[in-house]
């Protein structure tokens, strides 16, 4: 039916989102190193992705097929545990870089389960410029409702909350470089 169709157009293109893209925004922490403090991970399936300025299908073997929400927040999990053990134990740190939707509801059921968050930096990877904590409209101010304040998580690279998008930018940038 529609529905199922349409839902399993979801899935795939969450999915490939979820190995494509959030594995290589996914990286470790170095604040000594300014622009390069977000590095990719090394996993196999970041290796796999490319950015390029044309969308491509990943190739057949690259895409993970998950049938149901529950699959697919589990598979997040563990993605985001794994990474975040392996990013410390190898560099001491690791950064999280979210963009909102779908995203914030997978994280909000997940309970960390080491001390991992002591030892994030979470920056988020897209904005609206609106203030910080509308609920309604700020990625930053969902996910402390979702799960930030829950998990304890403080190292967090804000916004300013302003209407000025270029202003926003810029300070945006200055703060990552940091």
């Amino acid at each position: 039916s529609r529905a199922l169709i349409g839902l399993q157009k979801t899935i795939t293109m969450n999915l490939m989102y979820l190995f494509c893209i959030v594995p290589m925004v996914v990286g470790s922490f170095l604040s000594t190193h300014g622009a390069d403090a977000f590095a990719f991970p090394t996993s196999t399936i970041a290796k796999t992705c490319t950015f390029s300025t044309m969308l491509h299908a990943a190739p057949a073997k690259n895409v993970h097929i998950l049938h149901t929400e529950e699959d697919v927040t589990s598979a997040v999990h563990q993605i985001v545990e794994s990474a975040a053990q392996e990013a410390i134990s190898s560099r001491g740190h690791f950064a999280l870089a979210i963009p909102g939707g779908s995203v914030l509801k997978v994280l909000s059921s997940l309970n960390p389960s080491s001390d991992w968050v002591s030892k994030t930096t979470l920056a988020f990877v897209n904005h609206k410029c609106v203030p910080v904590d509308d609920v309604k409209s700020a990625i930053e101010a969902q996910a402390r409702t979702k799960f930030l304040d829950r998990w304890g998580l403080t190292d967090i690279i804000s916004l300013g909350g302003t209407s000025d998008g270029a202003k926003e930018a810029a300070e945006y940038e200055e703060k990552m470089r940091a």
